[in-house]
């Protein structure tokens, strides 16, 4: 079966694996990147100093759209359905729970 294969074709498997990696994982490399030049410049690990984070479920908007393809399929955004999200009460962010601790006590 892998009797045809090139050294070429090998390293374009090696590359196109290393590149999927890279991929998946650039978002938790950057979050601890950020995160270690927040600490160093003595902000708040978690929020920067901003003292509110996004909601994970709205994303920050307050409002979650209909279904996952609503806004690829339908052009006119005024009829995709969107409801308010229940989890931020539709503002679209929460108060840090660390900055709130801290200025609590």
């Amino acid at each position: 079966m892998f009797e045809h294969i090139t050294a070429s074709e090998i390293a374009g498997f090696g590359v196109g694996g290393l590149l999927l990696a890279a991929t998946v994982y650039a978002p938790k490399i950057d979050s601890f990147i950020s995160i270690s030049q927040r600490s160093s410049l003595g902000m708040c690990k978690r929020c920067g100093d901003l003292r509110l984070i996004a909601c994970s479920s709205c994303k920050g908007t307050g409002t979650i759209k209909g279904g996952p393809f609503s806004s690829i399929l339908l052009e006119d955004k005024s009829k995709v359905g969107s409801s308010s999200c229940t989890k931020c009460r539709a503002r679209g962010h929460f108060q840090c729970p660390e900055c709130s601790n801290l200025s609590q006590a």
